[in-house]
């Protein structure tokens, strides 16, 4: 969703946003005659990690927790560990949740007053962008891509919809899921660490695990990349060593058999200094990374990638576990000739899949597309029947076609029966098919 066009602004700020907490990181993108780098404009100095906003400087404490709180008697709302704190004292009305309530899109009573859900998600996330000034000011920012762990479609078009109510101009905004920031992150690290296979843990609350290894094709142009994940759990009366071996034991699994240069551990589970006998594991060939900001800093690295490509990052594809992993195309005669006309790429995501054409059925009575995966494996023929066509002559027949995707790994076929003009009038059959890709 574009905000407004021609962007003047030289930020790029990324928002790992979930119920409980969100973190905002950015950076400055600068060209110049010594080269491109990615500045700290307080510093002047060129890095190319971006920077994420900390609650209390100088320390990593990164999550601004997701709540708002009205002062008691009085108009004004505060956000973050000032609304928490502002309850704690009595001296207003919190409300949590905020994606969770403008997703139900039920208005919130608070004081005896409604409030729209994504009013509010838009104010949170207003008085979020105002926690960066004075180093940023909103007209500087050039674009904003929020990331989310359960990133779908209800919850994109939620955060544009608030974000565009922040009327804030000059500003490029998008929606991604964690796994498509933590391609964009790793996308931008050296290429050592990108040599082979890259594998994310993530360890939650409740002792929940997810190992996310990401993948590549180098066999195709452009090099398409995609995620394999796999969830454990450690059980959470485990501490210490004990835990220690359990996750060393689960890392050995998730890992065996596979080729990986680099690993990062991401999550409040590896709080507490416990990690030793996993991590001399982990170590063995690898390179280790632990943090609790990647997946804001690699919405920034989104939002510079969209906006702003840097020369030396080579153009790939990521197949999002909610994205398409296979052109979806159809041969096609033209001057004589047999082509491959594509019309559904890799990597589109399934909410946005709809296209529709035209075409003359050379002959017979089925209808058939090319589904050629891009992840490895043959293409395959999805044929559709259509059974009743009137009998006429070659290549008399046009065909509408529609494609959509009613859900992730789902293509629904649409075929109508359009005739050939007066000579061969169309008698409005329909032929539907779904079929898994």
């Amino acid at each position: 969703m574009i905000i407004s066009k021609s962007p003047v602004g030289k930020y790029m700020v990324g928002i790992d946003f979930t119920d409980t907490y969100c973190q905002i990181s950015w950076l400055y993108n600068k060209r110049s005659r010594f080269g491109r780098g990615f500045v700290n404009a307080a510093t002047g100095g060129v890095a190319r990690e971006p920077l994420t906003y900390s609650m209390v400087p100088g320390q990593e404490i990164y999550n601004i927790p997701v709540t708002l709180c009205k002062k008691k008697d009085s108009p004004a709302w505060l956000a973050g560990a000032e609304a928490q704190e502002t309850e704690r004292a009595g001296e207003g009305t919190a409300v949590t949740g905020l994606l969770a309530k403008a997703r139900k899109d039920v208005p919130v009573r608070v004081d005896g007053e409604e409030y729209s859900p994504v009013s509010l998600l838009a104010l949170f996330l207003r008085k979020c962008l105002s926690m960066l000034e004075p180093e940023i000011a909103p007209e500087q920012i050039a674009a904003v891509t929020i990331t989310s762990p359960g990133m779908d479609y209800e919850t994109e078009q939620i955060l544009l919809r608030a974000f565009g109510r922040l009327d804030l101009n000059m500003i490029q905004v998008r929606c991604e899921s964690h796994e498509e920031s933590f391609f964009s992150y790793m996308l931008m690290q050296d290429a050592e660490q990108r040599r082979s296979g890259m594998m994310l843990c993530e360890y939650g609350a409740e002792g929940k695990l997810l190992f996310s290894t990401l993948l590549y094709n180098r066999r195709t142009s452009p090099v398409v990349y995609w995620t394999e994940t796999e969830k454990q759990s450690i059980e959470p009366s485990l501490h210490g060593s004990a835990r220690d071996r359990a996750f060393a034991s689960l890392a050995q699994t998730a890992l065996r058999g596979r080729e990986i240069s680099s690993v990062y551990l991401t999550g409040t589970g590896f709080e507490g200094g416990w990690i030793r006998e996993a991590a001399a594991y982990l170590c063995r060939g690898r390179r280790v990374f632990m943090g609790e900001n990647l997946f804001s800093k690699g919405a920034a690295y989104s939002a510079l990638l969209s906006e702003d490509r840097p020369a030396e990052i080579p153009e790939s594809v990521f197949l999002a576990q909610d994205a398409l992993r296979s052109n979806i195309g159809i041969e096609v005669l033209l001057r004589e000739q047999t082509g491959y006309h594509v019309l559904l790429d890799a990597g589109t995501k399934w909410f946005n899949a709809e296209v529709e054409e035209d075409f003359i059925l050379e002959n017979g009575r089925e209808f058939s597309l090319l589904q050629t995966p891009v992840t490895g494996g043959e293409p395959k023929q999805l044929t559709v029947r259509l059974a009743g066509l009137p009998s006429r002559p070659d290549r008399t027949t046009r065909l509408r076609v529609l494609l959509t995707m009613p859900s992730a790994g789902l293509l629904r076929v649409q075929v109508t029966d359009l005739g050939f003009g007066e000579i061969f009038p169309s008698d409005g059959s329909v032929w539907e098919e779904t079929f898994k890709v």
